[in-house]
């Protein structure tokens, strides 16, 4: 999902990507609790009626569905932050509050799909700027993507310094 906010005053962008999340935290809790008590329920009776190899399995079924419910769920609050300013992008990965950062200069730089030359790898969308490439939007689809590739194109063609008046006097065209 991609939210757009824009200044007007001062031509600032803020792009703010996040996965689809389909379940809430609390609705993966209600999930596992659930499955984890009919496993229980059935791994039980069957340990009453002397199939006890049959609990120790469930166990590790639990262990292993609770350990990923919990990493899907991290990945689901990941966010990446895209701030354009006047003289530089800055790019901001985290969950809760940013862990990685990378800043790239705004006048160099241009948004590049790269599609893969196999049909069922996701493209990539790369800001590049003196050699340099970020990838952002790892966790978008494919219609995303390309729509947020649109979106930052057309931000980084706008030139904030340069008011509107001035810009319709020179033919630059937004």
């Amino acid at each position: 999902m991609v939210n757009i906010e824009r200044d007007l005053n001062d031509g600032h962008c803020r792009f703010v990507l996040s996965p689809n999340r389909s379940l809430s935290w609390r609705g993966s809790l209600w999930f596992f609790m659930s499955l984890l008590l009919v496993s229980s329920v059935i791994a039980v009776s069957l340990t009453m009626l002397g199939f006890w190899l049959i609990l120790p399995f469930a166990g590790l079924e639990m262990l292993a569905l609770g350990i990923g419910l919990y990493v899907v769920a991290c990945r689901c609050y990941e966010r990446e932050v895209i701030m354009i300013g006047a003289e530089d992008i800055r790019i901001e990965r985290g969950r809760g509050y940013p862990r990685q950062h990378c800043t790239v200069g705004r006048v160099w730089a241009r948004v590049v799909l790269e599609r893969c030359p196999r049909d069922w790898y996701p493209s990539k969308l790369l800001i590049r700027s003196h050699g340099r490439a970020v990838e952002v939007g790892r966790f978008l689809h494919e219609e995303e993507r390309r729509q947020l590739a649109t979106a930052l194109t057309h931000s980084l063609r706008y030139d904030p310094r340069v008011p509107p008046s001035a810009a319709r006097i020179v033919g630059k065209s937004f």
